[in-house]
């Protein structure tokens, strides 16, 4: 599929399924975006070997997916 690699997949279908509680399409958007999540909440840290490690802050992160998942059962519902 050709597009922006946070969105392969990404299409009405998916998101309608979603937006009425479908748990294999909500896990598919979290999946999707799990990339730009990951983004988000990373930082860098120097490492005991002097060398420098992408960390994750996972507490973070869930908080994030929480609230994409409580817009889509919302807010998108509106939309669909």
């Amino acid at each position: 599929m050709g597009g922006n690699a946070y969105t392969d997949g990404l299409n009405y279908d998916l998101i309608k399924r979603a937006v009425h509680g479908e748990k294999d399409a909500l896990e598919e958007i979290l999946r999707i975006y799990e990339p730009f999540h990951n983004s988000l909440v990373s930082y860098e840290v120097i490492g005991p070997d002097g060398k420098i490690h992408r960390e994750i802050d996972e507490d973070k992160k869930v908080q994030i997916q929480m609230h994409l998942l409580e817009v889509i059962q919302t807010k998108w519902r509106e939309l669909i």
